[in-house]
């Protein structure tokens, strides 16, 4: 009857598994959301700057297009995506 047991605690942890699926996906909609919204803003707001020097610690003397990382939404999407996963994998 050891099998019975398994089984059955084994079914409950699948189900509460399957539910939480449900609430994960309205998060991930509701970020991906936002995070659609913020792009268009930052692509609105920074239409009219072309580039940007970096300054402290971490200058290199180096101007960046700023069209590169928003000049569109897919683009802005992108960039924040990376910035919200703290990843650089395409910059």
């Amino acid at each position: 009857f050891r099998i019975v047991e398994i089984l059955r605690e084994l079914r409950i942890l699948a189900v509460g598994l399957a539910s939480s699926f449900r609430a994960l996906a309205w998060i991930t909609l509701f970020l991906m959301i936002l995070q659609l919204v913020c792009s268009v803003l930052l692509v609105d707001g920074l239409r009219d700057l072309r580039y940007v020097e970096l300054v402290g610690e971490h200058a290199t003397g180096r101007l960046y297009n700023i069209g590169d990382y928003f000049g569109s939404i897919e683009a802005a999407f992108l960039t924040l995506f990376q910035i919200l996963t703290l990843e650089s994998w395409c910059m």
